[in-house]
């Protein structure tokens, strides 16, 4: 009887301690608990690293508590083969379960990446360095390789111009090559067929009218004005005259913040447009499909040749220089009269700090004030 009784117990025994197994298996392996201010946990994995740097990986972002019991269900379900390179995003409360499935697709997370209009090939380079660790340096030698871009329809040695802005999924460390590719035709999708139907009308190559696009996307604050200083730019390609934009002296500076000096104007490049006469040899930055339709269709019967900016976000258009001329000095008292209500608004509120009365000053030119005076949109300024 004794015996019969000793066999229940151990039986017993050994159904708690198995149930015990299975229920500390089943929380180990589906169940996080914690609270955490941030919802997700990034991992990176790199090409090649074996599976037990993953599982330290892993186990060092809190996603696992068992790495033992994680390396061997890994190796029991392949995973260990199967988890891809990339950046793996996971919520902060995610079980073992969904850290193995997650390898097992072996699928990184996207980045959503916003590639901003009107940026040269650098600024697009460091953007996608920044967001997602694309190769910076390769990304530039597959932009600036004059074959790759032949391969791609590219009418230029390089990608200036035609790596459309938009917002890309981006793999963690993409190759740069599939990225630029994918750019690219986004571009040619922006640039449909009724438009390289229209720039033929007109007698432009999609480069000449992405080139075109490319000085109105850096010159125009507003959509509504882009067909106003296309008509300009038009009209003095028609009579032979400079288009004298000034972002054009900055590319060909290269330099895209400080001041612009009337010496820079007369920098000997192609780019540069108040030296060379028509177009620069490819798109200076790269340009929104509103700047493109507005380069291909410019303010019909248009005989406008100068603007300038007015200080309130627009443009002042005329037909004559000396009407120019005036638009221009208009601008530089709007730009003194804002430096000065900007002066007395701040003094205004030093003294409601300090409690005592706003003091008059005579101050110096403001830089930015001068800064603007210099490299306003003003083409046809000289």
């Amino acid at each position: 009887m004794k015996k019969f009784q000793f066999s229940h117990l151990l039986r017993d025994i050994l159904i708690v301690a198995f149930l015990t197994a299975i229920s500390f298996l089943a929380i180990e392996v589906f169940c996080q608990a914690g609270w955490h201010e941030s919802r997700y946990v990034y991992v990176i994995i790199d090409e090649g690293i074996p599976f037990s740097e993953i599982t330290s990986r892993v186990t060092d972002a809190g996603l696992v508590r068992a790495p033992r019991l994680f390396v061997g269900l890994g190796r029991l379900f392949g995973i260990e083969y199967r988890a891809g390179a990339g950046r793996y995003r996971f919520e902060r409360t995610s079980d073992m379960a969904t850290v193995l499935r997650t390898l097992y697709d072996g699928v990184g997370y996207r980045e959503r990446v916003r590639v901003p209009s009107g940026l040269i090939l650098e600024s697009v380079a460091r953007i996608l360095r920044k967001k997602a660790a694309v190769d910076s340096t390769l990304f530039m030698a597959y932009a600036s390789d004059s074959t790759f871009m032949a391969t791609l329809g590219v009418p230029s040695a390089n990608a200036e111009g035609y790596l459309f802005p938009d917002t890309y999924d981006v793999e963690w460390n993409e190759a740069p090559g599939t990225l630029i590719r994918r750019m690219v035709d986004n571009f040619y999708r922006a640039f449909d067929d009724s438009l390289r139907e229209r720039s033929k009308e007109i007698g432009l190559s999609v480069n000449e009218a992405t080139t075109l696009a490319s000085i109105i996307e850096k010159e125009a604050m507003l959509d509504s004005e882009k067909p106003k200083i296309s008509a300009v730019f038009h009209n003095r390609l028609d009579r032979g005259m400079k288009l004298q934009a000034d972002p054009t002296v900055r590319y060909a500076l290269g330099r895209w913040t400080g001041r612009i000096y009337y010496k820079h104007l007369d920098e000997p490049s192609p780019f540069n447009t108040y030296y060379a006469r028509g177009l620069p040899p490819h798109p200076i930055c790269n340009p929104t499909r509103s700047s493109i339709v507005a380069a291909l269709y410019p303010t019909e019967g248009s005989a406008d040749l100068y603007f300038v900016a007015t200080g309130y976000g627009t443009h002042t258009f005329t037909q004559r220089g000396v009407d120019h001329n005036k638009a221009k000095a208009e601008y530089k008292r709007t730009l003194e009269a804002q430096r000065k209500a900007r002066q007395k608004a701040e003094e205004a509120a030093r003294a409601a700090e300090e409690g005592g009365p706003a003091q008059e000053k005579a101050g110096g030119a403001d830089p930015e004030a001068e800064k603007q005076n210099e490299e306003a949109g003003e083409s046809g300024a000289q």
